[in-house]
């Protein structure tokens, strides 16, 4: 009798515990989401007089306002399409999605306890608390007008703080047209809605080889010099090189800057599936990470076949990786191998211009120790130079950076990658460009980089 008593106390001790750290994990990661979500219905009853406040870019240039007029409030995107995907959009009817889901709660809210309180009482409106971005206007339309009638994806951060600067999405939408053009947008092919910078997956093709290099100089397997025929034959499944090109024998350095598969290949198998998986995991593949958008998981399978290894050694296979999550690759090596949490929200301001709550820095941790990512930094400085990224070159700054082409299935092109950043000796601007279909990185993806890069580092 007493045994069963005991089992019974435990189980309902088990059961409290359980409710206690769902009620903690609530509190933490999914409250904001629910708060904010656009069919709180408290929310909008007692938003009921609040005209939704502002989105400002960085430099405090409005990019979307509200007003009122004799018909009700209108809300006004000043630039629809060049933000749709991390602003998104705000519909009485579809609910809303970006930046107006997430901090819907403090655009329709006022800081000004007494001033909505009076507004309540006498029946007139007053103003929302406006958001402030780490956007630049200029660097992202400029951005998004290097991708037009391209499906794909730029990212622009600063590895320092992880501050985003640009995140393009092709297509895209007008947010203005949300209530007049749902059907045809959620049934277009092209899937206008998906943020691809943050949701969309795709093989990183060689951007990988970066993580590879990465396990292979903690490996000490850095001075095994291979011998590259052109392709590499694993239990009867043969790997290309690009083009079929033999380049002999090579060692680390050579292999990045020539992006050669066969090298790559043979040091994945030398690793072993453990050593791969865990440097993945490094590098937070597999993993969640913190920011103030909606950011799918990359993924690493463990996979232990030793064709899965070749594959996944060259960022092919089951492999997976989104547009921000390579930019945040990129940015950890130049920021000396720690890795910041890319942020879009640089502050809440409420009325009289007061900031309410301005957001931090913050580090997801370190990745790599500094002399292997300044070792990694000194062979992306050389793709650029003289290998396969030679047109991500910037004149005046030195570019660091990695192209990648990642097969698809069937008869379509393969997806186009580049991801660095610059100046190289200091850097300020990490990128990831992702051209879907766009054929070859060094020739598709590479050139766009320069581009951007060169407008965010402010050379004319």
């Amino acid at each position: 009798m007493k045994d069963r008593t005991k089992i019974i106390k435990y189980v309902y001790l088990s059961l409290f515990a359980l409710i206690c750290l769902y009620l903690l994990y609530f509190n933490l990661f999914q409250s904001r989401q629910i708060a904010s979500n656009s069919y709180n219905r408290r929310l909008r009853e007692s938003g009921g007089n609040v005209i939704r406040g502002s989105i400002l870019d960085k430099n405090g240039d409005v990019l979307v306002k509200s007003a009122k007029y004799k018909a009700g409030v209108k809300r006004t995107y000043v630039y629809p399409r060049y933000f749709s995907h991390v602003i998104g959009y705000s519909s009485a009817n579809y609910g809303s999605s970006g930046i107006e889901a997430l901090y819907n709660k403090e655009l329709m809210s006022s800081n000004d306890t007494i001033e909505g309180l009076r507004s309540k009482i006498n029946d007139y409106y007053i103003k929302g608390n406006d958001i402030s971005l780490t956007l630049d206007r200029s660097l992202q339309v400029y951005a998004s007008d290097q991708l037009r009638g391209k499906k794909g994806s730029i990212v622009v951060l600063r590895p320092d703080t992880g501050e985003i600067l640009a995140l393009v999405s092709k297509p895209d939408f007008d947010p203005s047209g949300i209530q007049n053009n749902w059907d045809n947008l959620i049934n277009d092919k092209k899937s206008p809605l998906l943020n691809r910078a943050s949701e969309g997956l795709y093989a990183p093709g060689s951007i990988y080889k970066l993580i590879m290099t990465s396990s292979i100089l903690k490996n000490n397997l850095q001075n095994n010099e291979i011998e590259c025929t052109g392709e590499v034959n694993v239990d009867g499944y043969i790997i290309k090189d690009s083009d079929g090109k033999a380049h002999g024998k090579v060692t680390l350095s050579d292999a990045l800057k020539y992006s050669c598969n066969s090298y790559f290949i043979k040091q994945g198998l030398e690793l072993g599936n453990n050593n791969l998986y865990t440097e993945a995991g490094k590098f937070k593949l597999n993993k969640k990470f913190q920011t103030d958008i909606r950011v799918s998981g990359s993924i690493f399978p463990s996979n232990t076949d030793k064709r899965s290894i070749a594959q996944q050694s060259i960022g092919q296979g089951e492999v997976l990786i989104t547009p921000i999550h390579a930019a945040m690759i990129a940015a950890a090596i130049a920021n000396d191998g720690v890795m910041m949490q890319p942020y879009v929200v640089k502050s809440i301001i409420g009325s009289e211009n007061k900031v309410i709550k301005e957001f931090k820095p913050k580090q997801t941790g370190r990745i790599i120790d500094k002399n292997t990512a300044d070792t990694i930094k000194a062979m992306m400085i050389e793709v650029v130079n003289s290998g396969t990224g030679t047109r991500a070159k910037v004149s005046k700054v030195t570019v660091a950076g990695k192209t990648g082409t990642a097969e698809v299935a069937g008869d379509k092109k393969s997806h186009a990658w580049f991801v660095g950043f610059a100046p190289a000796e200091n850097p300020k601007i990490a990128i990831a460009v992702l051209i879907e279909n766009g054929g070859g990185g060094g020739s598709a993806a590479a050139p766009i980089a320069s581009k951007v890069l060169k407008k965010a580092i402010g050379i004319k």
